[in-house]
């Protein structure tokens, strides 16, 4: 997948709480804070254009899906 473009992903594409998560067809954005505060989407609508736990980072990239596989 390309670098994300920050106008159709938003705060996510800043945020070092997002993860990427690829399947063979799509790229959605994960917030690791839904893991810990059920008041987070695990998977926000995009853009994500105010969001209270945004914090300036780098997203880490790709991660496995969730049947465990490592995409590329």
């Amino acid at each position: 997948m390309s670098v994300p473009d920050e106008r159709s992903v938003g705060l996510c594409a800043r945020c070092r709480h997002a993860r990427q998560v690829e399947t063979s067809r799509s790229l959605f954005w994960l917030c690791e804070r839904s893991r810990t505060d059920s008041s987070y989407a695990r998977y926000p609508r995009l853009p994500m254009l105010d969001c209270p736990g945004f914090e300036p980072g780098k997203p880490i990239g790709h991660r496995p899906d969730e049947s465990g596989e490592r995409k590329k």
